[in-house]
């Protein structure tokens, strides 16, 4: 007796764990980036005697320090230019930094503006 409600409690608990996952709808609001979600930072070539073509040098707002970007991609060539303040949306990448770019992260650099 004590066998069959141990295996039926069992059943119950294993099919109730079991049920599929609900879908998360996402709202069309929450994909849009407002103004505010963009970084600000500055082009810059000063790491070009070493290989490393392009950065782009953000302020981090977590260590007070220079935040250094490394583009993935060449930026336009309108933007490609030396002092140019712009604002940008980007996601750091997982791999190595390209030759000659002893400093910085990698990063996926889109939605470009120039800000002055």
């Amino acid at each position: 007796m004590k066998l069959t409600i141990f295996f039926v409690a069992s059943c119950l608990s294993l099919i109730s764990a079991c049920k599929a996952k609900e879908k998360i709808v996402e709202s069309p609001n929450s994909k849009e980036t407002s103004a505010s979600d963009k970084t600000y930072g500055k082009v810059s070539h000063q790491y070009s005697s070493t290989g490393c073509p392009t950065v782009i040098i953000t302020n981090s707002f977590v260590l007070d320090a220079p935040h250094i970007l490394i583009p993935k991609d060449n930026l336009p060539k309108e933007m490609d230019v030396d002092g140019l303040e712009i604002s940008f949306d980007y996601k750091v990448l997982r791999m190595p930094n390209p030759e000659g770019c002893v400093n910085g992260i990698p990063a996926s650099i889109f939605n470009i503006l120039k800000t002055r």
